[in-house]
């Protein structure tokens, strides 16, 4: 069963703080140095200093951007930056945001979730992880103890149950936070209410969970986990829980968006890759796209997308071209497809087998030892690295359906490392989760 739990968070001093949204930050993972610089500049309390703070050549085991963490959480603390919420509560969390000219607004909860081996319950990754960033975060909740950032957790519910319950709390209630980060608006909302963290309980204890975003934060949590219960000799603390927002996929606002790639070094030219794509692709003739073009060409691609598989190659100097997936093409047997049909379908599986792999001879052991391809959700980015040189060659994608995410996860696969990009991302800042 998923056993979540209500839970006195750890949360800035609202009042004291005026201004919160100077305090939050993206998740650690996509923040680049310039971000830094600036999140630092924001707000002396900003979370980044806790979730991601600066590195010095003289950093040593005794004073290093964790211990500066630690002593920074202690020290607000001390201050009252940070105070315990008053009563083990819930926290629901919106997002309200447009994206294509429309506005939506997802809407979850934030809890402490009983963390679970994978296969052995109820909890499912939908992508493979690497041991670098597991080893980073592990280092920073030993020296905290405290878990700053949400994972990022999926369930199904086209009934709407909890929904229609969050709906009355919003609309009755003023939010405890808000504040407008990078077009997005994050509102929350504590809940002690205890019939409602009951009937909460209860609807989730028979859900699957599938881990949207922050699969290094689940395995560091578990990780975290084993190590606390070998030094105190068993289960039963407050490290058998992880910080976690669930959200309904049937809810409004699941925007997922396309993770573009673009190779950095291949063996084979693009030619060679056209000849050898020919067997398995209609391609289209060469055409002209320029970075002003790429709203356009994508809107093509979502369409050729509705009908088989498809892909934007772009070559540089505009030169464009659409790959559409033949009829008569079968599909590739990635591991774990003998179980579960919908892995050979999905566009990163046809890309990395029948593209990188077949055509350039980039395996998913080169991808995965890095430097061969890269990513970004934005595809002029992608086309100006191949224009510029940096770059050989780009992919343009449709993005991954909610729905491929479900079933694959749920039922036991591993998708490739970024077949997903959920939006919007998840603030950090908002609640911590003591441990």
């Amino acid at each position: 069963m998923v056993e979540i739990r209500p839970f006195n968070g750890i949360v800035y001093d609202w009042d004291k703080l005026q201004n919160v949204g100077l305090a939050l930050a993206p998740p650690y993972d996509v923040i680049n140095p310039d971000q830094q610089e600036a999140l630092y500049q924001s707000h002396p309390h900003n979370v980044v200093r806790l979730i991601l703070g600066k590195q010095s050549p003289a950093d040593s085991d005794s004073d290093s951007r964790y211990t500066r963490a630690a002593r920074d959480l202690a020290e607000w603390m001390e201050q009252g930056i940070l105070r315990p919420y008053p009563e083990p509560a819930l926290y629901i969390y919106s997002q309200e945001y447009q994206i294509e000219g429309v506005r939506l607004n997802r809407i979850g909860f934030i809890c402490r979730l009983k963390l679970e081996e994978y296969g052995q319950g109820m909890i499912f990754p939908h992508e493979r992880t690497l041991s670098g960033p597991k080893t980073d975060r592990l280092n920073l909740t030993r020296a905290c103890r405290m878990n700053f950032s949400q994972i990022f957790g999926l369930y199904e519910d086209p009934q709407l149950t909890l929904d229609t319950l969050f709906e009355v709390i919003i609309k009755n209630s003023k939010p405890a936070v808000e504040a407008e980060q990078d077009g997005v608006i994050h509102r929350m909302w504590p809940v002690a209410d205890k019939d409602f963290i009951e009937k909460v309980h209860a609807f989730m204890a028979d859900k699957d969970m599938v881990i949207a975003d922050g699969h290094h934060r689940y395995e560091t949590a578990l990780n975290y986990r084993n190590e606390r219960r070998e030094q105190a000799g068993g289960a039963g603390g407050e490290y058998d829980y992880g910080l976690v927002f669930l959200s309904n996929t049937h809810g409004q606002g699941f925007t997922v968006l396309p993770t573009h790639r673009f190779v950095l070094k291949a063996d084979k030219s693009a030619e060679e890759a056209l000849a050898t794509l020919a067997g398995d692709f209609e391609i289209s003739e060469e055409r002209r796209v320029t970075e002003d073009d790429t709203a356009g060409f994508m809107e093509e691609l979502k369409r050729a997308g509705e009908q088989t598989v498809a892909f934007g190659m772009y070559t540089g100097g505009g030169a464009m071209r659409l790959l559409r997936l033949k009829k008569e093409t079968q599909p590739p047997s990635p591991p774990g497809a003998e179980k579960i049909e919908a892995l050979r379908w999905l566009d990163v599986t046809i890309l990395q087998e029948l593209i990188l792999s077949r055509a350039l001879d980039i395996t998913r052991e080169k991808v995965e030892a890095g430097g061969h391809i890269y990513y970004t959700i934005h595809a002029d980015l992608a086309m100006r690295k191949v224009d510029e040189g940096t770059a050989k060659m780009a992919f343009l994608m449709n993005p991954t359906g909610i729905g491929q995410v479900m079933e694959v996860a749920c039922g036991g696969g591993t998708m490739p490392q970024k077949s997903t990009y959920f939006y919007p991302k998840l603030i950090s800042g908002l609640v911590f989760n003591p441990l």
